[in-house]
Parts: C-alpha cells; sequence; structure tokens
C-alpha cells in the first residue's frame, strides 16, 4: 500500500453517489501541480466523514489530503500511456492563501530625500 500526502486544486465539483449497499461516498479530481513534468491528476474518494466534508468543497478549492493511493495506468484516445493516481482519502484539509503582510508605515519624521 502507498501512503500519498498530497496538494493541490479540485477540479469540478465533488459527486456524491449511494453505493449498491447503500452508503453515501463521494469522488473528486484533484490537479496537483509538478515542478517537472506539468500536471498529476489525482482521483479522490472518500468515505463517511470525507465523503461528507469533500461533497461541501467547491470547485477550485485548495486542499491537502492523505490516503492510500493506488496507481493507475491506461490507453488515451490517441493510443498513448497515461498515468494515474487513485487516493481513498482518510485526512482532508482545505488550505487558505496566506495573507499578504501590510506594509509597515514610515517612522515619523523620516524624510526620503537624497541630498547630493
Amino acid at each position: 500500500m502507498i501512503r500519498a500526502l498530497i496538494s493541490g486544486t479540485l477540479h469540478g465539483q465533488p459527486q456524491t453517489r449511494i453505493s449498491q449497499n447503500g452508503h453515501p461516498f463521494t469522488t473528486a479530481k484533484l490537479k496537483a501541480d509538478a515542478t517537472e513534468n506539468g500536471v498529476v491528476w489525482v482521483s479522490l474518494i472518500g468515505f463517511q466523514e470525507q465523503a461528507e466534508r469533500l461533497a461541501t468543497l467547491k470547485a477550485g478549492q485548495a486542499i491537502s489530503i492523505s490516503g492510500r493511493a493506488k496507481l493507475t495506468a491506461w490507453m488515451n484516445k490517441q493510443g498513448e500511456a497515461q498515468a494515474g493516481l487513485d487516493v481513498v482519502i482518510d485526512e482532508l484539509a482545505t488550505l487558505r492563501p496566506r495573507p499578504k503582510p501590510k506594509p509597515e508605515p514610515a517612522q515619523a519624521g523620516f524624510d526620503d530625500e537624497l541630498t547630493i
């Protein structure tokens, strides 16, 4: 089993469904930026509490998840090999952008005139 900790943004709205045995689950796509190879698309699935939390999130929201990951492979319509990552969410956290620091006011009596 692969344990994963991934941060990214939700692509599209999470979808909640009911399994054949009557239990709800939520799925979503996560876009994780990779510095060298572009973007990694991660298929997420949440059960119980994580399904409820995932269902409340909006497209474009930044999140961080940890969970059990499985590598997947398939051929796209052009016949090219593609790789993916499926993650069953154990923990989910929403991320907020850092607030920009407020500039401090100049000290009283400060003179920025240069004398040459």
